[in-house]
C-alpha cells in the first residue's frame, strides 16, 4: 500500500517536471528567434533640415569630425571636497567639451549685413566630458539632466558689424544674434564670432556667456563640499565645408 501511494505521487512529480521541461524549451526557441534589444546609445542629433538658401546665399555644412562645442564654469571646492572628492580645496575653472556638432550656416559672401537665414547650429549635450567621470555622470542624470535634454540650438536671425563684403581668406569679426535653446526653454543670445573663409572652408569660433538659471538650471551648491557660479561660457568651434 505504501509502495502504491509512492508510485502514484513519482509519477505525478514527473508528468509536472515534463510539462516545465516542455514550457522551458518553448521560451528558449521563442527567445533564439526574437530580435536583439538594441543597446542603449547617446541621443542621436536630430536631422538638420535644409532650409532652402535665399537669393545670393552660400551655404556651409558643419563638418562635424573637426567642429567642437564646449562649456566653462567655475567651481569652488570647500573643506569636504578632499576627503568626499579627492579635490582639494580652492577655486577652478572647468571646461566641458563635445564633438557632437551639426549644423549649417547660410551667409550672402557679397552683403554680410543680410539675415544669415537659415543658419542653425545643433549640439548633443550627451558627449560633454570633462576631467571629472562622476560631474559628468551627475550632470547627465540629474542636475541639468541632459539624457532628457539631450539637444541645444542655436537659430541665427541676424548679423552685425561684419565688414561690408567678403574677401578671401580675410579673417571677419562680427556679432551673431538669434535664439539658443537649452532643456526645451528658448533665450535669444548674441555670438562673438571671428570667421575665416577660404578654399571653400569656414572656419571659425563663437562664443557667448549665459546664466544656468535663464535655462532651468539651479547651480550645484553642496553644503562644505562645492558649488559652482551661475555664469556660463558657451564656446563652439565651427569648420564647415561649402555645399
Amino acid at each position: 500500500m505504501e509502495q502504491h501511494w509512492f508510485s502514484k505521487k513519482a509519477r505525478y512529480f514527473l508528468i509536472r517536471m515534463v510539462i516545465l521541461l516542455v514550457g522551458l524549451i518553448t521560451l528558449a526557441a521563442c527567445a533564439s528567434t526574437a530580435p536583439a534589444t538594441p543597446t542603449p546609445t547617446s541621443t542621436p542629433i536630430a536631422q538638420v533640415s535644409s532650409a532652402p538658401a535665399a537669393p545670393g546665399q552660400t551655404v556651409f555644412v558643419v563638418d562635424s569630425t573637426q567642429s567642437k562645442a564646449s562649456y566653462t564654469v567655475h567651481e569652488q571646492f570647500f573643506e569636504r571636497a578632499l576627503s568626499k572628492l579627492g579635490i582639494q580645496p580652492g577655486k577652478t575653472i572647468v571646461t566641458g567639451t563635445t564633438k557632437l556638432v551639426e549644423g549649417e550656416i547660410h551667409v550672402n559672401l557679397n552683403d554680410l549685413s543680410q539675415p544669415p537665414t537659415g543658419t542653425v547650429i545643433k549640439v548633443n549635450l550627451t558627449g560633454l566630458k570633462t576631467d571629472q567621470s562622476r560631474r559628468d555622470k551627475w550632470i547627465q542624470e540629474k542636475g541639468p539632466n541632459f539624457l532628457k535634454y539631450p539637444i541645444a540650438t542655436f537659430v541665427a536671425k541676424s548679423i552685425r558689424n561684419a565688414p561690408a563684403a567678403y574677401q578671401e581668406g580675410q579673417e571677419m569679426t562680427f556679432q551673431l544674434d538669434g535664439d539658443l535653446t537649452i532643456r526645451d526653454v528658448t533665450r535669444p543670445a548674441t555670438f562673438d564670432a571671428t570667421v575665416k573663409i577660404a578654399n571653400g572652408v569656414l572656419t571659425g569660433t563663437a562664443k557667448t556667456r549665459v546664466q544656468m538659471t535663464d535655462f532651468g538650471i539651479d547651480p550645484p551648491n553642496f553644503a562644505q563640499t562645492l558649488s559652482v557660479g551661475n555664469d556660463v561660457l558657451i564656446t563652439v568651434h565651427i569648420v564647415a565645408r561649402r555645399k
